[in-house]
């Protein structure tokens, strides 16, 4: 594992968070709420990657965070979009349909969770940003 794996996990994370954005204009509430842990998960693997170590083949957000020993504050934001991985795409995990539980409120939400959570960790992978700008 290396930095240009890093990079590519990080420039989809990046990308899963744009389009957790747009789908809240298009109402697609719930695909705004699963891509918001998407994204999260992806940038917390390349933090894995870019410390050298291999990230783990989980999807539970929280336990990656807690393994990264990131900040309490940080893990607040996590705590909010950690559910999300299930119950945004699965009809069995709740009692209501996954696009029936989420509404533009809650979808903003995790996305401003995501993107919080992007901003507390920028000091961590801003410098794989800033290669592409010299390119």
């Amino acid at each position: 594992m290396n930095e240009l794996t890093a990079k590519k996990w990080l420039k989809q994370a990046i990308h899963d968070l744009d389009i957790a954005e747009k789908n809240i204009a298009i109402e697609g509430y719930d695909i705004a709420a699963f891509l918001s842990h998407q994204a999260v998960e992806k940038l917390l693997k390349a933090l894995f990657i870019l410390q050298g170590k291999k990230p783990p083949r989980i999807h539970y957000i929280d336990e990656l965070a807690q393994e990264l020993n990131v900040s309490e504050e940080i893990l607040s934001y996590i705590d909010e979009i950690s559910v999300d991985y299930t119950i945004s795409r699965y009809p069995d995990v709740s009692e209501s349909i996954p696009y029936e539980l989420y509404d533009q409120l809650i979808a903003q939400q995790k996305v401003e969770s995501a993107q919080k959570v992007f901003n507390l960790l920028r000091e961590f992978y801003n410098n794989l940003l800033e290669d592409d700008n010299d390119e």
